[in-house]
């Protein structure tokens, strides 16, 4: 039984144990492999701002890891919700650079998750145009988008 299929098993089991219908269906895909919930409960199990998705997911893998499961990091999503907020970080990050070069200044972001932080970070890397860093106290911790200095 592969990783992925002992992990769906787990996470099926562990949906009926807190009384939530779902589906777990596989999506096998070779960089990014990831667990897909369908269920009618799903703005529950994403939460506000993903908090109970990424609390579920980090659940999960922590289950597997004490069950001897090889190592490895399992994705878990709902209705695409994390496939979505990338697409708007990605855009959130592009309107950042844009503003900060055409108008010469420094752009603060809304608070965010590290993980969100992460993916703007790494958006944003390789642009010769901006430099990003990170600023503030968690919760309230922010990306702030600079014109790149020469």
């Amino acid at each position: 039984m592969s990783q992925l299929s002992v992990a769906q098993a787990k996470l099926q089991e562990l949906l009926r144990l807190l009384n939530i219908e779902a589906t777990v269906e596989v999506d096998d895909d070779e960089e990014h492999p990831t667990l897909m919930i369908d269920s009618a409960d799903q703005a529950l199990l994403i939460g506000r701002n993903g908090d109970n998705l990424r609390a579920l997911q980090h659940v999960l893998n922590v289950l597997l890891r004490r069950e001897g499961t090889p190592e490895g990091f399992v994705a878990i999503d709902v209705a695409g919700y994390k496939k979505e907020r990338t697409e708007k970080l990605k855009a959130m990050a592009q309107a950042a650079l844009e503003e900060a070069v055409k108008g010469n200044k420094t752009v603060r972001l809304k608070p965010m998750n590290a993980y969100e932080r992460r993916q703007v970070h790494m958006y944003l890397a390789d642009s010769a145009e901006v430099v990003t860093e990170s600023e503030g106290q968690e919760p309230h911790r922010i990306v702030v988008v600079k014109k790149r200095l020469y």
